[in-house]
């Protein structure tokens, strides 16, 4: 619909209501953030060498899915009154992808990523980027709930999710969300309530920093972790965020004997 002051009006979309819901959900939590400034001048010399395409989000993917296969603690996510930890490692990713003219935000859902080589992710975010839409099937119940008014749809939404089995129809308790295609410095990512973890991932850049006493240039990778205080206290929190450091600034995830998707498909 056109205004006469020259502007149009059109609705918000459906597919967009579940994301304003968890939105309002989010503002519930209480949240602990690090910013950290990786060095990742190993892991961008094996990037370069590697004969797969690798992304610097396939590749911090990767490493946070591996990180959370070592503390366990972190994936998990609020139930009501009960703690719901889940035995995979699936990662939630946002990808944009240009539909009609227009950019929109799209989840790709990685299963077992902690079992997926820095390839395969890369790969699957490319995918889910630039090839059919996945779709997202919504159950009958989901579909009514969302046709509710707002306020309604809200608390019902909230109701059913203090039953582990609905918060586990949730998806996954990580995401990783990327915003170094846009810049080079730290980014933040709005918590979603299901999320427990959340990884924004900024662009590379080199800056000075100090080794062995002097000043050099390193390539620095900012990331910015988000966790939900209500499922991660503070020194598990910790652990995990140096645990992370450790494999990005090692590359670990780069290593030969980390099995790729196939391989890890047979485990």
């Amino acid at each position: 619909m056109s205004g006469a002051g020259g502007y149009t009006v059109r609705d918000i979309p459906p597919e967009r209501r579940p994301v304003l819901d968890r939105l309002a959900g989010a503002a519930r939590r209480f949240q602990v953030h690090a910013l950290v400034e990786l060095d990742v001048a190993e892991a961008q010399r094996r990037i370069d060498a590697a004969t797969e395409h690798v992304s610097w989000t396939g590749f911090v993917t990767a490493s946070v899915a591996a990180a959370v296969a070592l503390h366990p603690e972190v994936n998990a996510r609020k139930a009501g009154r009960r703690i719901l930890s889940f035995d995979r490692v699936d990662v939630g990713a946002t990808v944009e992808r240009l539909e009609q003219g227009r950019a929109t935000l799209d989840i790709v859902v990685l299963t077992d990523a902690d079992r997926l080589s820095c390839a395969d992710v890369t790969a699957a975010l490319h995918r889910a980027k630039v090839g059919p839409r996945q779709p997202h099937p919504q159950g009958r119940l989901l579909g009514a709930v969302l046709r509710l008014p707002g306020p309604v749809r809200r608390a019902a939404v909230r109701a059913a999710a203090t039953s582990p089995a609905v918060s586990a129809s949730f998806g996954p308790a990580v995401g990783v969300t990327s915003i170094g295609m846009f810049s080079s410095t730290w980014g933040w990512a709005v918590p979603l309530a299901p999320l427990t973890v959340i990884v924004t991932v900024g662009g590379v850049a080199e800056r000075p920093v100090a080794r062995d006493g002097q000043v050099v240039v390193r390539p620095m990778l900012p990331l910015t972790i988000s966790l939900d205080h209500a499922v991660v206290d503070g020194a598990p929190a910790a652990r995990f965020v140096e645990t992370l450091r450790r494999l990005v600034e090692t590359a670990a995830v780069l290593d030969a004997t980390r099995p790729t998707g196939d391989a890890a498909a047979a485990r």
